[in-house]
């Protein structure tokens, strides 16, 4: 049987910090995730957002920098939103291997009722935190983003 290597403390602290991260996580996302129950899913909810911020639309890469994931994990939450209304394809006419995302006057209505009642959920879900806690939550965020990204 493998023995684990001794960690420092340091070492402990950061394994312990990571794992602290991934339980907010999880439990924000639960509590967002049951907030968005019947609208749509929260990776849906991203993809509208993100095309709302940018009214000439998205095409598959740039919205997969933007969301962290891969283009083909877009597919078919595109294909979703699509088959509901709210989203469509339109090829770019200057070069047809560009395919932009856009919202359909549908999809932007849908996103102006749903995106404020959200950021209304995640305020209350954040709202037994000082505003120094979360002021310095952001900033320690921003540093690890920055590390993480290598910048």
């Amino acid at each position: 049987m493998n023995e684990r290597p001794h960690l420092s403390a340091t070492e402990r602290a950061r394994v312990g910090m990571w794992l602290r991260l991934v339980r907010c996580y999880n439990l924000a996302f639960r509590d967002l995730s049951a907030g968005l129950r019947g609208e749509c899913t929260i990776p849906q909810f991203d993809v509208l957002a993100q095309i709302r911020r940018s009214p000439d639309g998205l095409t598959f890469s740039a919205l997969s920098e933007k969301l962290l994931v891969t283009a083909g994990n877009l597919t078919g939450i595109v294909d979703r939103l699509e088959k509901r209304g709210l989203a469509r394809r339109e090829v770019n006419p200057k070069d047809r291997r560009q395919t932009y995302i856009k919202l359909t006057p549908a999809g932007e209505k849908y996103c102006d009722e749903l995106i404020p009642r959200h950021e209304q959920q995640i305020i209350a879900l954040f709202s037994k935190l000082s505003d120094n806690t979360v002021q310095n939550l952001r900033t320690d965020l921003d540093a690890l983003a920055q590390a993480l990204d290598g910048k």
